[in-house]
């Protein structure tokens, strides 16, 4: 009976360097790869009975389990991108056996080859852009022309059409916050997005993701020819120091192994 076989990425085929010996996913066996053509599948095998679909099951719903595995998936993921051009699978993505494997790959290898080419030569990159809130809402309430214009607007008003108006004034200013929380992110997107040949803005995380006490307000990936990430992290750095007194932190992550520009359905 054919092992399992946990898959990792593909890369090239004929690579000038061999995959670097490493335990896989079950700590056990070893990963290798399998070719097939103009492309190599790097995997490992799994025992059917510790990872068929049942016991996988109750794997996965065991967190410190995910969160370790997840881990090492990661891990070997970055050890092979220092060496090749990869396109990384999803965590847990496994094949009843090489049967099963050679029909997926048959089936995606044109889009496999034409990724690798794609993203050969480029580095992913992560921002993220996090704001003090109140501090955010304190530079709104002095400086947003719309609420300058209400000011005067209640200033106006009978003493008790201002007590009323002037709750709608916090409501307001909430509202300027978060036009700005955009307007500010997206314009920053749009400088740095010149220095990529693809981008991408992801849905944002809440504090208990993050960890963080500032609220995220953009969170976007771009992918980068080698020769301009000297640039876009000179520009990055740049808007840190420029905007950091103003409550706004930008952090940027990478480079990472394509995970957002090499998909296969």
């Amino acid at each position: 009976m054919d092992k399992l076989i946990y898959l990792y990425g593909i890369i090239p085929a004929n690579a000038d360097n061999a995959i670097p010996p490493m335990k896989g996913i079950d700590e056990h066996n070893p990963i290798f790869t399998i070719p097939f053509g103009e492309i190599e599948a790097v995997v490992c095998n799994l025992d059917e009975a510790e990872y068929r679909e049942k016991e996988l099951e109750a794997k996965t719903n065991n967190m410190e389990w995910v969160h370790e595995k997840a881990f090492h998936h990661h891990e070997a993921l970055m050890t092979l991108y220092e060496i090749f051009t990869i396109i990384p699978m999803k965590f847990c993505t496994i094949y009843s056996g090489k049967d099963s494997l050679q029909n997926t790959i048959v089936e995606h290898k044109p889009k496999m080859i034409e990724l690798l080419d794609v993203i050969a030569g480029k580095e992913e990159w992560i921002m993220k852009i996090y704001c003090d809130n109140s501090k955010l809402k304190e530079n709104v309430a002095e400086d947003n022309p719309t609420i300058a214009s209400k000011r005067e607007e209640i200033e106006l008003l009978s003493p008790g059409r201002q007590y009323l108006e002037k709750r709608k004034l916090d409501q307001l200013i909430e509202q300027e916050t978060d036009k700005e929380k955009d307007s500010f992110s997206s314009r920053l997107h749009d400088q740095f997005a010149q220095f990529s040949t693809d981008s991408e803005v992801k849905k944002n995380w809440n504090k208990d993701v993050t960890g963080r006490e500032e609220d995220m307000c953009w969170n976007s990936v771009y992918m980068l020819e080698q020769s301009t990430v000297e640039d876009f992290l000179a520009n990055v750095q740049k808007a840190q120091d420029k905007w950091k007194s103003s409550g706004w932190f930008i952090e940027v992550t990478g480079p990472w192994p394509s995970y957002h520009f090499s998909k296969i359905s």
